[in-house]
């Protein structure tokens, strides 16, 4: 399967491996709402400030 992307300005072609291939067919009708898209990504924010924070959190106790 082949994929396109827009690089610096140009379109660009090129082949998937065969799981990234799979993985986009199996997600080719899946969609999110608006909200469910807020708290993913809220959710991946809160993650990484806390992996972030660990250090510090655990030198304070």
């Amino acid at each position: 399967m082949f994929a396109k992307a827009i690089v610096g300005g140009k379109l660009i072609q090129f082949r998937l491996s065969p799981e990234l291939a799979r993985a986009h067919r199996a997600n080719a009708d899946k969609t999110m709402t608006e909200r469910e898209v807020i708290e993913f990504v809220e959710q991946k924010r809160r993650a990484l400030a806390l992996r972030r924070a660990k250090p510090y959190l655990a030198s304070r106790s």
